[in-house]
């Protein structure tokens, strides 16, 4: 249910951010990186709960619940390896945290590049490991729901990552002066 969630915070912070008028792509910028880091605890507390899980497999790193109360509050498989697909999504988010926290100020920084940075990575890691998962989701033809979702964000955060690299910023003194003036 993360892109649910995530959808609508968005929408809502835009919303505000817009009412405000707050420089949305730089606040938004500043948010990315927590996100990744609350969705690396966030995975973290899914494999402790046992839900999120993945397909059955004889990987080496499989994991085997035996929980009761995780086969009863969602479902999950008791004594089958399974792939830790919470962990495989907990450490795709922490690689994509250095990745953002790395390269934030390298090369031609621009206001939104951190923020659809985030969705291009988390879209393409989702959307991977939606093979490996095998909790009950919907389907949007032979794709997860959470496949479909990816399938539109990525390329959207492509396009929003060309049209905001292309935009001229004012200077910060610009900026200032227009927020003073507002």
């Amino acid at each position: 249910m993360f892109y649910g969630g995530l959808i609508a915070a968005v929408a809502v912070a835009l919303w505000y951010l817009k009412r405000h008028r707050l420089p949305m792509w730089t606040v938004t910028d500043v948010f990315a990186p927590g996100i990744a880091l609350g969705h690396v605890i966030g995975r973290t507390g899914c494999l402790f709960a046992g839900c999120c899980f993945g397909r059955a497999t004889d990987v080496p790193w499989a994991i085997t619940f035996r929980n009761e109360f995780a086969a009863q509050n969602v479902g999950t498989p008791l004594n089958i390896p399974l792939h830790p697909t919470q962990l495989y999504e907990a450490g795709a988010e922490l690689l994509i945290l250095i990745f953002l926290l790395v390269t934030e100020r390298k090369g031609r920084p621009f206001p939104g590049r951190t923020f659809w940075g985030y969705l291009l990575l988390y879209g393409v890691s989702r959307f991977i490991i939606e093979f490996y998962r095998g909790d009950a989701r919907g389907l949007v033809g032979s794709l997860s729901t959470s496949q479909f979702v990816s399938a539109v964000i990525v390329p959207l955060s492509l396009v929003m990552l060309f049209l905001l690299s292309r935009r001229v910023t004012p200077e910060p003194k610009d900026a200032a002066k227009r927020a003073r003036a507002a």
